[in-house]
């Protein structure tokens, strides 16, 4: 187990910085280190910064994807009585959601029949998101107590499984301009959208995150997760706002 976190530090470039304390301190990669393996659930969603004006109403909501994330870990304190340190690590985790709203003028791109068509639609909106990710995690350390400490830093992710689709029903689209052609979806009919391949590949983002020690080897931590660049691409226009992926991650881990 750790060779694959001394692994991870090498890809990293920290051990540039390891072999110059190196001469003073002993082995870098014994003194003052600390390992750790991990598992949680997130919970959240991909959600604009605020409610649009185009959604009237959240009638649904369900995190999906309740699978758990594995991450292993490992920090260096820069002193004997470790209170400052840094940390690196590697996980996967799932991102996902359910949900159904109420929207008005709602700009969106749908499928009928063979034919794509843009438009804004009035109506109900049901959504699926089913995500995993590969996260690569850098934060700083502090230890506010024998067995508290916070952490906080930045995280670069790749996209490594993907579905953003769903469809709209009970209501109209106005094609191409708010006044444009009129195509009603009553009486259980309903247009497809699946916008899975405008999903933007690379995610980075800032983490804020708790650990409290339960024993000398085992923690209890939540943690924070706030994508900075949005999910979709940035030349992808089929919904008017951007969508961020926002998360508690709750978990249990092991030190070595």
């Amino acid at each position: 187990m750790k060779k694959i976190f001394l692994a991870v530090l090498a890809t990293l470039g920290i051990s540039s910085f390891g072999f110059a304390q190196e001469k003073q301190n002993g082995n870098f990669f014994t003194r003052n280190m600390e390992y750790q393996f991990k598992t949680n659930l997130s919970l959240g969603g991909s959600t604009p910064l605020g409610i649009p004006r185009e959604i009237r109403e959240i009638k649904h909501y369900t995190p999906v994807q309740l699978i758990l994330g594995l991450e292993a870990d490992a920090t260096k304190w820069f002193s004997d009585n470790q209170k400052w340190g840094i940390r690196v690590g590697i996980r996967t985790e799932g991102k996902g959601m359910r949900t159904e709203a109420v929207v008005k003028s709602y700009f969106t791109e749908v499928i009928q029949g063979d034919e794509k068509i843009k438009g804004y639609f009035t109506g109900t909106v049901k959504t699926l998101v089913r995500n995993t990710y590969v996260i690569m995690p850098v934060s700083a350390v502090y230890r506010v107590a024998p067995r508290w400490k916070i952490y906080g830093g930045l995280y670069a992710g790749l996209l490594i499984d993907k579905e953003f689709s769903g469809h709209v029903s009970d209501g109209y689209l106005r094609q191409d301009t708010p006044v444009g052609t009129k195509i009603t979806f009553e009486d259980g009919t309903r247009a497809d959208y699946d916008f899975s391949d405008e999903l933007r590949l690379f995610q980075w983002g800032a983490q804020l995150g708790a650990e409290w020690h339960l024993s000398k080897h085992f923690i209890l931590f939540p943690e924070l997760n706030y994508g900075i660049n949005g999910i979709f691409k940035s030349e992808f226009k089929s919904i008017s706002f951007a969508l961020h992926n926002i998360y508690l991650n709750l978990g249990f881990g092991y030190k070595f």
